[in-house]
């Protein structure tokens, strides 16, 4: 493996801008990650769950070249670290796609989603990112998100995880306090070389530093980076908890706002950096339209209200 990266820091997962007649906004895109450059983020991550990564395939002529395609015109926007979304709900398709990225891109880390679909036990999670650590060049972030896979990383799975050479970090998006702690826990005894821990929910993101982290894969940071990285600081750099919860307990509006019932990431956030002037339309279909304003919801309104009162508008 020809990198020793360990991530640190903020990394906003990156929306996909999209036109109306579909096509990527590839000036929209580079806009947004010129902004975040200059708020200081610490890497940008295209092409994850946030990115709609599910559908980067809807355009070109075969499964991977708009997914990689993307990956290539967010590196050539900047300077930061990329980690690259290249999870795919098959250990071969995983391989195939990273693969590809790895010889196309100048990556720093992949960020791989444990298999959706096919939802395997805890011992085939690891023997999948086993295979996927000794088959790259580039070390792997792997990301738990049990909302979108169907199945949880177990605490334990985790702890055995860091200790693979070429696995460099965890994003954990459980929501799970309890595991939380259980990993930090673990980590704190285990002492693995060059793995991160990292936090996928923006809620957490103090709770994760507390318990040992030092990143945050976050999606608020697209819309307020500042307050994110304010946030990171106090709980990581500062090692003041106190601080760093207070702070992102005040951005639990925003949070909130991000991720609305009625509405599935990354509809509300593309929304709200629409506001904010990056033209981002809305994702491909399935999730093809702004958020709902009706009787039973006001999700426009609540996310203008929230951008209006932190000032970013």
């Amino acid at each position: 493996m020809s990198s020793n990266f360990v991530p640190s820091g903020v990394y906003p997962a990156l929306p996909t801008p999209i036109t109306d007649d579909g096509a990527i906004n590839y000036e929209a895109s580079s806009d947004h990650v010129a902004h975040l450059e200059a708020a200081g983020v610490h890497g940008v991550v295209p092409a994850g769950c946030t990115g709609h990564a599910a559908t980067l395939g809807d355009r070109g002529t075969d499964l991977y070249e708009e997914h990689i395609g993307y990956v290539e015109h967010v590196a050539a926007s900047t300077d930061l670290p990329i980690i690259a979304g290249d999870g795919m709900n098959s250990t071969a398709q995983t391989l195939e796609l990273a693969g590809q990225i790895e010889d196309a891109v100048d990556i720093a880390a992949h960020l791989m989603i444990s298999p959706y679909q096919n939802c395997p036990p805890q011992d085939l999670i690891i023997k999948h990112y086993r295979r996927l650590a000794e088959s790259l060049r580039k070390p792997i972030i792997a990301y738990n998100v049990p909302s979108r896979t169907g199945q949880n990383i177990a605490a334990e799975t985790t702890l055995e995880l860091a200790a693979i050479d070429g696995i460099c970090g965890i994003k954990e998006a459980s929501l799970d306090f309890q595991q939380i702690h259980q990993i930090g826990q673990g980590l704190d005894q285990q002492q693995p070389d060059g793995f991160a821990f990292g936090s996928g929910d923006d809620p957490a993101n103090h709770f994760v530093y507390r318990e040992g982290g030092t990143f945050t894969i976050s999606v608020a940071a697209n819309v307020h980076p500042r307050g994110t990285l304010e946030v990171w600081e106090a709980g990581v750099n500062e090692d003041d908890h106190r601080k760093a919860a207070a702070l992102n307990q005040a951005l639990d509006p925003l949070h909130e706002a991000m991720f609305q019932p009625g509405e599935k990431n990354p509809i509300s956030v593309q929304y709200a950096l629409n506001l904010l002037g990056f033209d981002f339309g809305v994702p491909r279909a399935p999730l093809d339209r702004r958020p709902r304003e009706d009787d039973t919801y006001q999700n426009r309104s609540e996310i203008e209200a929230v951008l209006t009162a932190l000032d970013l508008r």
